[in-house]
Order: C-alpha cells, then structure tokens, then sequence
C-alpha cells in the first residue's frame, strides 16, 4: 500500500499568554484593512462558501467609471474559478446592490449549491454596472475555500476525520478550520467582547491522499510539503463590538519536518473558533505540469485527511499534545 505524505498543522493565536486564566488576547484587534487588486480592493484575500464578501474601490476608479451602482441589483457579478488544472469554470452572474458607488457586498456563491459540486481555488471577480465595468479582482487576488471541518471531535477521542483544503497561484496550500465542537466563552474584557473557546492545546495533523478518492487508478504521487516553513494564521468570523474581523491575518507558526513523512508539523495553542491557515509552499506547485493537478482537476477542492488528533484543555508552558509531549507526532 502506497504511504502517504503527513503534512500535520496546529492552530495557534501569535497573543495567546502562557498562564491558564491570563488575558489570552494582549489588546483588541486592529488590524482590519483591504487587499488590493486590479481596480478595487477586497475585505479579505479568501471567501467561505455563502460567506459575505465586500469590495471597495478608490476615489479615482469612482470617478472613472462611476462606481458601483445604488439602484437595487443594479450591479452585475461574474465569478469565474480559473483552475489552476484545467479550465475556467464560470458561474452564472447575479446581482447585487451596492452600499454606495464605493462600496458592494455581496455572499461569495455555494459553487456546491449553483453547479452541483464543491470548487475551490483562484477566483477572478467582475462587477459591471450597466456596460461599464468597476471592479476588476484577479484570481492571484482571492482564494475561494471549501467548506470547512469542526475538528472539536477531536475532546471526544475521534482520531481522524476527512476535510477539504485547495491551492493559491502562488502554490500556498489553504485549509479552512472551525473549532465551535469545543465549545464557546465571552471574553473576559469589557472593551473587547468576542466569543472564543476555551484555550486549548492541540496537535493535529493533516495527510494528502495518495491516490485521491474521486480518481480511482491515479499513479501515487506525494506532494513535498516538507519544505514548508511556517503556517499563516488568519481570522474567520470573529466579531468585537460589532466589527466583524473576518480575514484578518493574526501572524505566523514555524513548523517541523514530520519525522520519516513528506510534511510538516505544528504543536500550539488556540482559542479561536474559526480561522484559516496557509502554508506558503512554492511557485511551481501551481503550474499546469505539477502533480498536484492528480488532486485538484477543475478547481476540484484537495481531498486530505485529518488524522493524530488529539487536544488538552490544560496548557502547560510549552505547547504540547494531549499525551504531554511536545510535538511527537509519528
């Protein structure tokens, strides 16, 4: 039986405190911002299925074209995945209606519930008012994910569950993540109400299918994430005092080679219920000829593994697994 390749990640908040019962988060966040691209800027570089997504346009692209139109679906928006392994797959257009000429939200389609399966990766985004076009997103710009995994089943002792994950054109692996199954708490911080779970140790590893399991007879092949370095951390819904955090970038992890695997690994703490992680990987990974494409056919999102989980609600001062050893994972 062929081996797979281990690529294990834990989630981890960079202003957690060492001390059960300290203030986890040392000051509110700050950090809400836009990401640029071709003509407007978006309010994250990633979209959950059916999740809310804005995008902002600067003065002078108003002026040009006029900006975003206020009339009800008076704005036109074309999505289309631009797969890094095959073709582009264009959904059909909708509408929508702009908050003011400089700014529309709209939620980001359910590729599953539009064509009838899930897709993931690079997404190129028009709005056009009319026959102008006014906002211009370019797939190396937004990163549509899956459909995220709870690992909360890890308190209950499952050890391995499936999850879904995808590429950016930079070859970063993206994987979406929710911890509600641990249940949630308010914070502590009157000037800073945010819900969270309780602080948590966790090892989690994530392991890529050798031969994907819609595509019966592909050669094994195994992706080298050994070469990873760190994990991205971003927020997903996170909401202080009615502002809602989502895509926000925490910080980084450093991470390990598995020992005797293709991956990498990753022991910490965390407290978030959703968060995305990205594992800056390498350019070619995302060209047309990489192997990955045996995994991702069509925006096909990439099938993993969640497996050598395990959780500790008491934190000690070195991140460790349930076991009580500092990132052992086989």
């Amino acid at each position: 039986m062929a081996r797979p390749c281990a690529l294990a990640l834990g989630a981890a908040l960079v202003w957690l405190a060492t001390p059960v019962g300290a203030a986890k988060w040392h000051r509110c966040p700050d950090q809400l911002g836009y990401y640029p691209s071709a003509t407007g800027a978006l309010t994250s570089p990633f979209a959950h299925p059916g999740h809310p997504l804005g995008i902002s346009l600067l003065s002078r692209d108003v002026e040009s074209t006029g900006g975003f139109s206020t009339a009800v679906d008076g704005n036109v928006v074309h999505v289309t995945f631009a797969s890094l392994f095959g073709s582009p797959i264009e959904l059909p257009p909708f509408t929508a209606t702009a908050v003011s000429a400089a700014t529309l939200y709209f939620d980001f389609p359910d590729a599953n519930q539009v064509v009838g399966r899930q897709l993931a990766g690079p997404v190129a985004i028009t709005v056009t008012n009319g026959a102008q076009t006014v906002a211009d997103i370019r797939p190396r710009d937004l990163t549509a994910l899956p459909h995220p995994a709870d690992v909360g089943a890890i308190l209950t002792g499952t050890s391995e569950q499936g999850a879904l994950a995808t590429m950016d054109t930079r070859g970063s692996i993206w994987i979406p993540v929710q911890f509600a199954g641990f249940g949630t708490v308010q914070m502590a911080m009157p000037s800073c109400p945010m819900a969270l779970t309780p602080i948590t140790a966790l090892s989690v590893g994530v392991t890529v299918r050798a031969t994907p399991s819609f595509y019966v007879g592909a050669p094994p092949s195994y992706p080298p994430f050994r070469v990873v370095r760190r994990v991205d951390l971003f927020l997903g819904d996170m909401l202080v005092n009615g502002t809602n955090f989502y895509g926000m970038q925490l910080g980084t992890v450093p991470v390990f080679r598995v020992p005797r695997g293709w991956g990498m690994k990753v022991c910490a703490v965390n407290d978030t219920v959703d968060l995305v992680l990205r594992a800056p990987g390498r350019a070619r990974w995302a060209k047309p000829w990489s192997a990955f494409g045996t995994w991702m056919p069509d925006s096909t999102p990439l099938d993993i593994v969640i497996d050598h989980m395990s959780a500790d609600p008491v934190v000690t001062g070195t991140p460790v697994d349930a076991f009580g050893q500092e990132c052992l994972l086989q």
